[in-house]
């Protein structure tokens, strides 16, 4: 077990047995209300975390008709909400298990398997033709602990790339010629955007996005596998070169480097600002890059996408960006497991992995495909053309999600109060309490 804590995991599963959740789920789609369940037949029960003005949600829709137009069997389709992993705890407690959820590997979701609420996928990859199909890298960060040799939990799907997003309209206006190269280039930066009012670098405190972008900060000074063992198991205060990371956050903040009141912004108002052209950066992923061009701002005809700038002596050669594919994946509920029911949610999953499908995800939501084939054509956004050459501009931090696993809540409430005034010691010591349960 890594990634939730063994008496939440306990908890869960008791609660699940004895019913001891309520439910609580609004339906969707093609299938009437409520989840399935046991006795239809003729229809999949799923539970998809790209809901109702999502840009994968289009060709979802698509993806579903024409399964069901192929093979008969009905989807009844659910909103998966920001509480998606309560929503489907509830629904299994309550005899209203769904065959399916689409969802990402992060907080909950990571202690499902082990918890009984869904079950391994090696077989079905082995089974459903996927092993040749699916990049083995891809498939091992589905697995517990991230490593080669752990159960898959589900079956990538949706990857990512993180970059940083410059707006070079705003810069240039700022007397910015350059996109900054040094973490010192960027203080300048911020105080000569702040002097046109123009916001610099904007980040959803009180929100994962926040937690990310500290994240990348924090690990400037420290070799990958130190990094991952103290998102694992805490130790920030106790060691040094993530206390200079830390150290470098808040010399950032107190710079005025990230937007005012930021402690207070979420991800849906990071976006806002950046696509009315109120700030000049944002570290924001792959899922956004259809939403700037629906935002018809035209931002996405003067962005440049890279990494976050690095201190002097940082760990890293090149700005850090995220990447990986612990996106939306495929995760199959036990009763979805069941004689007579696996069978249909194998000719759903599969369905999925026709190229002709990923192409429409990639071209509708930018997604990074996780499976072999070239799909350059699909890639008709122009951000998502950009991105293609990241990989020369930038090297790959770590994502923290699989290794802070259930502590993300807990830590996302510590770094609120980081991107306010916390101390880096105040900050170190909310992690370490936070990381520990």
């Amino acid at each position: 077990m890594q990634q939730l804590s063994r008496p939440r995991a306990a908890r869960l599963a008791a609660a699940l047995a004895t019913g001891g959740l309520s439910l609580s789920l609004a339906s969707c789609g093609t299938g009437g209300a409520g989840t399935g369940g046991a006795g239809d037949d003729d229809t999949l029960s799923v539970v998809t975390r790209w809901s109702s003005g999502n840009t994968a949600a289009a060709a979802q829709k698509r993806a579903f008709a024409a399964f069901t137009k192929k093979t008969g069997i009905k989807i009844k389709a659910t909103d998966g909400l920001e509480n998606v992993d309560d929503q489907v705890e509830n629904a299994v407690a309550a005899g209203k298990s769904p065959d399916l959820v689409i969802v990402n590997l992060y907080d909950k979701t990571l202690g499902w398997k082990d918890a009984g609420v869904t079950v391994p996928v090696d077989k079905y990859v082995k089974e459903w033709g996927l092993e040749d199909r699916i990049k083995p890298a891809a498939l091992d960060e589905w697995r517990v602990g991230s490593t080669h040799g752990g159960e898959a939990q589900g079956l990538p799907y949706s990857g990512f790339s993180w970059p940083v997003w410059y707006n070079t309209d705003l810069l240039k206006k700022a007397g910015v010629r350059e996109i900054p190269r040094t973490t010192d280039e960027l203080l300048a930066a911020a105080r000569k955007l702040r002097a046109k009012g123009i916001g610099p670098l904007a980040a959803g405190g009180n929100d994962w996005t926040g937690q990310k972008l500290f994240y990348q900060f924090a690990q400037s000074f420290t070799e990958p596998a130190a990094m991952r063992k103290v998102m694992k198991e805490g130790g920030y205060c106790a060691t040094p070169s993530v206390m200079k990371g830390i150290e470098l956050f808040t010399k950032l903040r107190d710079g005025g480097v990230f937007v005012d009141d930021a402690a207070g912004l979420t991800a849906d108002s990071m976006y806002a600002s950046y696509f009315a052209g109120k700030t000049a950066m944002m570290s924001a992923g792959s899922w956004a890059y259809t939403e700037a061009a629906a935002s018809r701002t035209g931002v996405e005809k003067h962005t440049e996408l890279g990494g976050l700038l690095l201190p002097e002596g940082a760990v890293f050669d090149k700005p850090t960006a995220f990447q990986g594919f612990t996106g939306v994946g495929f995760m199959i509920t036990k009763h979805g497991a069941e004689s007579g029911r696996i069978d249909k949610v194998r000719k759903l999953v599969t369905s999925f992995y026709a190229h002709d499908t990923i192409g429409d995800f990639v071209k509708d939501a930018s997604i990074l495909p996780p499976t072999t084939g070239d799909f350059s054509a699909s890639a008709t956004d122009p951000l998502l053309k950009k991105s293609l050459d990241l990989d020369a501009k930038v090297d790959y931090a770590t994502v923290p999600d699989v290794f802070i696993g259930s502590a993300s809540d807990r830590i996302v409430k510590v770094l609120t109060a980081a991107y306010g005034s916390s101390s880096p010691h105040e900050i170190c010591s909310g992690l370490d309490t936070a990381t520990k349960g």
